[in-house]
Parts: C-alpha cells; sequence; structure tokens
C-alpha cells in the first residue's frame, strides 16, 4: 500500500502532557541513523507526537559516525526530551552492529525497530502495545504503507490475534518494524549478526518469530510509514556483495532448518531464499565478484544450501533464474559465468520434446534437456495416457498422475506446436479421481487462427498440425510446471489410433520418437479468400 504524502509535521507534546517519567518504559523505540538530515527530525517529531505518554516511550539513538549535523542535532534535542538517549561511535555501515548497541542499553518492556527515514503514525504505538497485552503476544506486526514507492513490499492488512507464520501471511515480511517482548529477545540471546551490511534483519526477524508463542497482526492503517527517496532508494540501502548475499542465505537456510522438520511447512518457509534471496545473487554479484569468492560462494550454497531445494520452488522461479539456479548447484564458477554470458545475448532454442534453450556445448552437456526447458520445469511426476475416445469433434483422454502431483487444483491440458514456443491451454480436467484426472477437448481449438506457424502439407489438398499433448500445473494464472504425457509400452498404438472423415477436421492420435503423446490435426487445404467461387445473383 502506499501512503498518502506527507501532509504535516507531526506536533510534539509539551513537557505537562509527557506525564511522570518515573515509570518502567512501556516500549523502547530503537533508531540507527547516519546522516539523515531533516528525516530524522521527522522521524523523532512523530514519536514526541505519540499518543502513548512520553514517559512511557524510550527512544534510543545511535549515530554511526555521521558527517553531518546529526550529532549536533541530536546533543541539543537530548537536552529538551527526558526520553531520549543518545550514543555514537565510529562509522560502521553495518546497521546490525548500531541496533545492538542499542539493544544492549533498552529497558523497555517492548521493542520497536525504527528506520530513520521512516515515521510512525500518532497513535502506532498505543495500538500495538494494546493488542500485544491484551492478548499476551510477543511480536506483533503492523500494516505498513510507503511513500515514494509505487509497488509495496507485502505487508499484513488483515487484523489477526492469534497468526500463523505462513497461512497468515507474516513470514512475508521480515523486516524488523515490529513491536517485540524485550525478553523474548533476551532469554534467547538473539542480536543482529554485526558481519553484515543487508539481510541480517531477516535473520534476526526469523529468529524472533520461531521464538516468539504468539504473533498478532494489527492491520489498521496509519501504523508505520517506509520512504523512499526520489532515487528508488532509501537510507539504509547498500550495494550487495557476493559474500553478503552467501551468509544471507546460508542462515537463513540454517535458522529455518533448525526450527522445522522435513515436509511440506519448510519447502514453503524456505521459498522465500531460493525465490527472492539467492536469485539475484547469481547475476550481477556473482559477475562483480572475485574467483576465490566465487568458489568459496558456490561451496556454501551445495554444502548448506542446495541440500534443501524443494524441486517444486524452480517452477516459481523464471526461465533465466531457474537456470542459473540449476547451473550452480550442478556446474562449476566458469560455467555460472558462461551462463550468464550466453543470456545476455538474444535466446537461441533447440530440439527436444518440448522448446529447450541452446546455451552451448558445454552448457547443454551440464543441464539436461528437461532443465533447460522453456516457459516452466517438469512436474515432480510423469503423466501416463490410459485410455482415449473421439465422439464427433470431442476428445476425451485418461491421465493417470501420481497422486502428490495432483494436489494443485490448477492443473489443465495443453498443447504445444512443435518448431515454436506456441502453447494452447486446453482446459482444466472435467473430473478427478485420486490419480486419475479425465480432460476433454474440442479438436477445432487445435487449428484456431493466430497460431505462427507454416501448416505442413500431407498432400496438394489438404495441410495437418501435430500437436505434443501434456499436462500443466498453474498457479495465479502463471504455468509453473509441465510434461509430456507418456505413451505407456504397454498400450498398443494401433489399437487406440483414431481417424475421423468429416467436415471437420480429422484427429490421429500417436507418439514422438520419444515415447510423448501427439495428436495430427488434419483439414482440406483452404483457398485464398480472393480465391473462392461466389455466389453470383
Amino acid at each position: 500500500m502506499t501512503a498518502a504524502p506527507l501532509a504535516r509535521t507531526p506536533r510534539p507534546r509539551s513537557a505537562a502532557e509527557q506525564g511522570d517519567g518515573g515509570a518502567t518504559p512501556a516500549v523502547s523505540v530503537i533508531i540507527a541513523t547516519f546522516n539523515s538530515g531533516s528525516l530524522l527530525t521527522y522521524a523523532l517529531d512523530a514519536l514526541e507526537a505519540q499518543t502513548l505518554p512520553g514517559h512511557l516511550i524510550e527512544i534510543l539513538v545511535v549515530d554511526d559516525g555521521s558527517t553531518d549535523d546529526t550529532w549536533r542535532y541530536l546533543s541539543e534535542l537530548e537536552g529538551q526530551r527526558s526520553n531520549i538517549k543518545i550514543f555514537r561511535q565510529s562509522h560502521t555501515g553495518r546497521p546490525g552492529a548500531v541496533r545492538n548497541r542499542a539493544l544492549a542499553e533498552s529497558t523497555g518492556e517492548y521493542v520497536f525497530f525504527h528506520d530513520a527515514d521512516d515515521y510512525l503514525g500518532p497513535d502506532a504505538l498505543r495500538r500495538l502495545i494494546k493488542v500485544a497485552r491484551q492478548h499476551d503476544s510477543d511480536v506483533v506486526a503492523g500494516q505498513v504503507s510507503w511513500i515514494g514507492r509505487s509497488v509495496a513490499e507485502p505487508s499484513p492488512t488483515k487484523t489477526v490475534f492469534d497468526a500463523d507464520l505462513l497461512d497468515d501471511g507474516v513470514w512475508r515480511s521480515l523486516t524488523p518494524h515490529k513491536l517485540i517482548r524485550r525478553s523474548l529477545i533476551e532469554n534467547h540471546r538473539l542480536r543482529f549478526w554485526d558481519d553484515m551490511v543487508q539481510g541480517e534483519d531477516q535473520v534476526f526477524m526469523a529468529c524472533c518469530l520461531f521464538a516468539a508463542r504468539k504473533i498478532s497482526i494489527l492491520g489498521e492503517q496509519d501504523l508505520y510509514h517506509r520512504r523512499m527517496l526520489t532515487d528508488g532508494s532509501n537510507l539504509s540501502q547498500q550495494r550487495q556483495t557476493l559474500g553478503n548475499k552467501r551468509l544471507t542465505t546460508s542462515r537463513m537456510v540454517e535458522v529455518v532448518a533448525a526450527n522445522t522438520t522435513p515436509g511440506a511447512r519448510r519447502d514453503r518457509l524456505l521459498r522465500r531464499v531460493f525465490v527472492r534471496t539467492l536469485p539475484p545473487a547469481l547475476n550481477r554479484p556473482f559477475m562483480a565478484a572475485t574467483p576465490a569468492e566465487r568458489k568459496e560462494f558456490l561451496e556454501v550454497m551445495r554444502a548448506e544450501v542446495f541440500p534443501y531445494l524443494a524441486y517444486s520452488v524452480l517452477g516459481e522461479l523464471g526461465d533465466q533464474q531457474r537456470l542459473r539456479l540449476l547451473t550452480a548447484r550442478t556446474g562449476e564458477a566458469e560455467d555460472l559465468a558462461e551462463l550468464n554470458r550466453v543470456l545476455r545475448s538474444p535466446v537461441q532454442y533447440g530440439e527436444g520434446e518440448l522448446p529447450t534453450y541452446a546455451l552451448g556445448p558445454q552448457l547443454d552437456r551440464l543441464l539436461s534437456a528437461e532443465d533447460r526447458q522453456v516457459g516452466a520445469p517438469r512436474l515432480p511426476a510423469e503423466p501416463i495416457l490410459c485410455h482415449v475416445s473421439l465422439s464427433r469433434n470431442r476428445l476425451t483422454l485418461v491421465i493417470n498422475l501420481e497422486e502428490s502431483s495432483v494436489t494443485s487444483p490448477q492443473l489443465s491440458l495443453a498443447g504445444w506446436l512443435p518448431g515454436t514456443t506456441d502453447f494452447v491451454d486446453l482446459g482444466p480436467a472435467v473430473s478427478r479421481v485420486g490419480s486419475t484426472l479425465t480432460f476433454m477437448i474440442n479438436t477445432r481449438q487445435l487449428w484456431r487462427d493466430g497460431i505462427t506457424v507454416s501448416d505442413g502439407s500431407v498432400d496438394g489438398a489438404s495441410e495437418q498440425r501435430q500437436w505434443v499433448l501434456l499436462v500443466q500445473a498453474q498457479r495465479k494464472d502463471k504455468r509453473i510446471g509441465a510434461s509430456p504425457i507418456t505413451w505407456p509400452e504397454t498400450l498398443e498404438l494401433a489399437a487406440i489410433r483414431l481417424e475421423r472423415v468429416s467436415r471437420s477436421p480429422q484427429v490421429q492420435l500417436g507418439a514422438t520418437q520419444g515415447g510423448s503423446v501427439m495428436i495430427t490435426v488434419t483439414r482440406p487445404k483452404r483457398s485464398p479468400a480472393w480465391h473462392r467461387p461466389r455466389l453470383v445473383v
């Protein structure tokens, strides 16, 4: 969600409004800052304008060696506001080290990690603490809005008092801008990794979420506002290196693996690592790294990360991301570097049961034709033809697909025209019983206009098209898996071949050299419109 533009500067309350200063703080707000300028001023004014009494808010600001007027401003402010503590250190560029410094000094019942260029809505802290206390929550995630960003990162939008990490969307956002019980952090001795410049907040927040007894979501608006600068960055953003990506990826996998057992839930939790965190590292950061850094990166990935790669995740990746991931898993650093160079050129296609990428002799030997498949990876199980019948123009196919592969409700039949990248969606299954799926298609769909192909000619009077039939899995209208239907050895080709002569196209069923089901449709060759006879009255 994108927040409305800033309308006014928050109004700090007077000392009389702040209340008694002797109470234990309800929340410690931790801010790391470096050359934040007026943005920090706005953030601190928004904290001073909170409806939660000032004596219940402890503000800890750590200046990471700013070279502007930040420290002078903080020094003056400390003398004016009784609930602010300031600290200064030499520049590290590591937000984790800065936050750890403030965390060690905090005394509040809860902590809230706040970026210097963001700000809180006026009633945010009171509402977050109210939910935490009423529901005995260790973590409360509030709705986050963005300023200056058209496409926002996912943020919880529905209030849930006992939330599930996956089903309620908590895991989609691992930023630390949440209310966290401080005793949970201290009892589990949790701290940010101080050797990382990015991603340390994901690892820290993942640990907190696994440790929490109860997590709540407050989906109300006007809680926490993040700011994107005009150049598309924010103050905490730094350039990613391959070494930092290695640390983020391996540590996230370690946290998930230590807190889960093998199975579908672990795979879902690790999805963000293999879809969002790891793929970007295999392109520019990898190419910018030294040979030694590349070698170390791949060694760590193979030892600590790739063993947890679920096959189902491959369908979530784009073609180039999937090719990079598979090359990194099986090849050497030189192979991945060569793949990145190949992908910068126009794509070439090779021969196969389905369209495949031609990547050059070395990479084509390294990756199988199935690995190089265009559009989506193969399904985990092989769809096998059981029965076919033709009635008028309707073709019925009965397919067996292993039970574990039928769990997705979005399975459909598709046809691929060899020699092209054209796929035609022929519709979902009309019935499903266990691992058996039944599909019905109108054969006229296989000869529709708009398909870019030069039709084959059987003789001077007819023309034909041949389609490879496959089962595809889709999620949110995106193909995430596709496999050709296999012709079983026990099914005699002659016994099932179908031919029908009528005004509609003739239909013939057969198999490719690789054993995949192929359907051939033949129709009389039509003359161009201007050659057709017309009835003159």
